[in-house]
């Protein structure tokens, strides 16, 4: 995609039919022409529907129950006086059905996801990347073995290797970052946040970007909204990796 236009607002006016001819054709090119766009509005419409088909089989109930007590109400209290005749009643039912109806289209413009729902929609733990560099060569066999313990998902192992090394060089931030998604893997979140806590604090490395993504991810885990919302809103507002990512989870928070 081209990095330098925002297509949050133009995928928005997409799925909501607010497309002028020119920009609709213009933008269905750029679908074509970059698949992660056309993948991006896919997920964005496949969220939609999912809530609007919720909220619709709920307005459709409440509907139902509505004209239901209507028509189960005894008939001396439908008549007596005629103080509401039948047509207004009708009316009356109308209005309120055009109000819910109403009421599910705001929050449906207005939607949200459950923060457990959009990690798990977004969460791959990082590939494993077998550069290893130390000037030990004892810590950097045991890196290499964490590294393989990684890679074939024995998280339990790789964090006893990975917390070794540790012990052995506190600056180790290959092994910090990968302890962290070793950590995310076994549902210790908390623990997770400190070792990419450590590794954004290290300011000079290549997992920064990387280790700020995951520890949004992880304040998503934890029930950290506002941290999560912060974070991932800068992440997006990056011409970064995860912006799109982050673009897509802030709006749905």
């Amino acid at each position: 995609m081209n990095n330098q236009i925002d297509y949050s607002e133009l995928i928005d006016r997409y799925l909501n039919n607010k497309m002028e001819q020119d920009e609709l054709k213009w933008f269905t090119r750029e679908m074509d022409n970059y698949p992660s766009l056309a993948e991006e509005v896919r997920l964005q419409k496949e969220i939609g529907e999912a809530i609007l088909n919720e909220e619709t089989l709920e307005f459709r109930a409440q509907i139902s129950s509505l004209f239901e007590k209507e028509t189960a109400a005894p008939t001396r209290i439908r008549t007596r006086k005629h103080l509401i005749p039948g047509a207004a009643r009708i009316a009356v039912a109308s209005l309120a059905a055009l109000i819910m109806l109403g009421t599910g289209i705001w929050f449906y413009t207005h939607r949200t996801i459950e923060p457990d729902t959009l990690f798990e929609m977004y969460y791959e733990p990082y590939d494993g990347l077998m550069n290893v560099r130390s000037g030990n060569s004892q810590v950097a066999d045991l890196l290499v073995s964490a590294m393989q313990k990684y890679e074939t998902g024995e998280f339990e192992s790789a964090l006893l290797l990975f917390e070794t090394v540790l012990a052995n060089d506190r600056n180790n931030i290959t092994s910090r970052f990968y302890s962290g998604i070793s950590y995310m893997e076994t549902d210790r979140f908390s623990v997770a946040e400190s070792s990419f806590t450590g590794v954004i604090d290290h300011k000079d490395n290549l997992f920064i970007e990387h280790a700020e993504w995951y520890l949004g991810l992880c304040y998503l885990k934890t029930g950290k909204i506002d941290e999560a919302e912060e974070l991932l809103t800068a992440i997006a507002e990056t011409d970064g990796y995860y912006s799109r990512q982050a673009r897509r989870i802030s709006r749905n928070l």
